[in-house]
């Protein structure tokens, strides 16, 4: 009888363990459910209170198309950042950036595959001015033509890609975003850091460099007589000023872009203008005191913009 008491206590407690390990792996569940859950509600309407500010700045630029289509500058009104705008549990901000401010690596290939000589002699200059080696244009260009045959010795097709490890291939078409830039030749690491935030990949290959919101490092890549302290002070004071370029002429009536030789300025000229179609809105979504940021890629085109590419990759 004792016995069979203590194997009853014995066969009770392992009950009693068991119903309680259940339990605790119920509620355990039960939370995580909950947590997930409520992380997905998160992520929901961050996403939504992003796309909301991503129509804001569509309408800021399609408004700024109907009002003042022929100059775009830092003056405008997309170009000043968006308050931080209260929503349940958090707020929402953002900025629009000016993607057309920088050199459009897709312009480096003419629609019919050819290189684009004077697009190539600039970002030659660009990599010079960065620290790079000019001639990895070949590679960028490579990357892009059709064909597999290399037009230099830095340039680089199939052949040179499969023998890396892990291999790949070459696009063969333009960039759909600028961090593709990290898989051509000579862009490895650090070397694509360098040159990242003077580039840009605008579907349009012949869209401009606007040079109201061109950074001083990118005029400075115009020509090597060119200073960058000596343009950053000029776009400085002309910042302060409220002033901004009507046309392209009238950047090179002042100094130091005078200096600049006729030979180069006509060289340049189609490269160059006054006008922006490519912006990146970058919105950051606070809710719950948790931090979420988004990109986007606006387009504008006829007086209507459309999102080329979205990200939620912090930036």
């Amino acid at each position: 009888m004792k016995q069979q008491r203590g194997i009853a206590l014995i066969t009770i407690l392992v009950m009693v363990a068991l119903a309680t390990i259940l339990a605790a792996t119920i509620v355990k569940r039960q939370a995580n459910t909950a947590e997930n859950t409520a992380y997905l509600m998160r992520q929901n309407q961050s996403l939504m209170y992003a796309k909301s500010a991503e129509a804001f700045f569509s309408e800021l630029l399609v408004d700024d198309a109907e009002n003042a289509a022929d100059i775009d500058h830092l003056q405008e009104n997309w170009a000043k950042p968006m308050p931080a705008f209260p929503v349940e549990d958090g707020f929402v901000s953002g900025t629009i950036q000016d993607e057309s401010g920088k050199f459009n690596l897709n312009s480096l290939v003419n629609a019919d595959g050819t290189p684009n000589l004077p697009a190539k002699i600039w970002f030659e200059k660009l990599l010079l001015r960065v620290g790079l080696q000019e001639k990895l244009s070949e590679a960028v260009i490579d990357w892009q033509d059709p064909d597999d045959q290399t037009i230099g010795g830095m340039g680089a097709e199939a052949n040179y890609y499969q023998g890396l490890s892990p291999s790949y291939l070459p696009a063969n078409t333009k960039f759909h975003h600028v961090e593709e830039l990290k898989l051509v030749r000579g862009f490895e690491g650090d070397k694509y850091l360098q040159i990242a935030d003077y580039v840009t990949t605008a579907p349009n290959i012949d869209s401009k460099l606007n040079i109201n919101t061109a950074s001083a490092v990118l005029l400075a890549s115009l020509d090597p007589k060119l200073e960058v302290n000596a343009v950053q002070h000029v776009i400085q004071q002309r910042q302060a000023n409220l002033q901004y370029f009507s046309n392209v002429s009238e950047l090179w009536a002042i100094e130091p872009f005078a200096q600049v030789s006729n030979e180069v300025r006509t060289e340049l000229n189609d490269l160059l203008g006054v006008q922006s179609n490519y912006f990146k809105a970058r919105i950051e979504v606070i809710l719950s005191e948790r931090k979420r940021q988004f990109s986007s890629d606006l387009v504008r085109k006829d007086k209507t913009v459309y999102v080329a590419y979205r990200s939620m990759a912090p930036f």
